[in-house]
């Protein structure tokens, strides 16, 4: 889920942009229509994306932007919100600006973009929890057959896909690969986490049995487990 807040001093415009906005992937989180509290609001709330109008009363979007500019543990997203264009090149100025919208951008269009914004945070968390517990489990990025293992739990995790041959072959059409090369590649780093690996605990996390060894299917199915519980 997309965390926003909206700043826009124009009500109507502001409530429209929400429930636009507004999906199964993406909230927005508040509205405000004075500039005073914004940042104040930001570190409360965290979101992920400001959409920020530049010209509010109390205090306008370029103050804003200097504290959001010097507070180095804010991690939102900023999108310019404004019509007003003396003060975009102003904007232009901060790198903590993601991107400009003008006033007759329609609604629709930025919630299209957030979505994407959503989707993207999505892959990034999961291949993060990805790397994670492959390290975990004493699997080396450095080998080839790793990232291609990686590849493959995050399609499972994105497409809900659980059949492994029909995982095999989609990592091999996006890494132009062959299916074999795959399977050999991470058949040879299942190999090597094995035998380097504490395996009390590595058949704990994948729930093995006293004699059983990894697969490539039982980890993908594992991993995959382990991240959407």
């Amino acid at each position: 889920m997309l965390n926003v807040l909206i700043a826009e001093d124009n009500v109507p415009a502001s409530v429209h942009l929400s429930n636009t906005i507004n999906t199964s992937n993406v909230r927005c989180i508040g509205i405000l229509n004075n500039g005073t509290k914004v940042y104040e609001k930001m570190k409360e709330l965290n979101p992920d994306v400001l959409l920020l109008d530049l010209k509010m009363p109390g205090k306008n979007g370029i103050n804003i932007l200097q504290e959001i500019q010097n507070d180095k543990e804010l991690n939102t997203k900023v999108f310019i919100y404004s019509g007003e264009m003396e003060y975009i090149a102003v904007a232009r100025k901060y790198s903590c600006v993601d991107k400009f919208y003008y006033k007759t951008t329609p609604a629709e269009q930025i919630s299209k973009e957030l979505e994407e914004v959503s989707n993207n945070l999505y892959h990034d968390n999961t291949e993060n929890r990805i790397i994670e517990i492959l390290l975990k489990l004493g699997f080396a990025y450095t080998l080839r057959g790793t990232r291609f293992l990686n590849d493959c739990i995050l399609y499972s995790v994105v497409n809900n896909e659980d059949k492994i041959n029909n995982i095999y072959e989609e990592i091999a059409k996006s890494t132009s690969e062959n299916v074999n090369t795959i399977k050999s590649n991470i058949n040879t780093a299942i190999s090597n986490m094995w035998k380097f690996t504490d395996k009390v605990k590595t058949r704990k996390i994948l729930r093995l049995g006293e004699h059983e060894k990894p697969s490539a299917k039982i980890i993908i199915s594992m991993v995959k487990y382990y991240i959407e519980k």
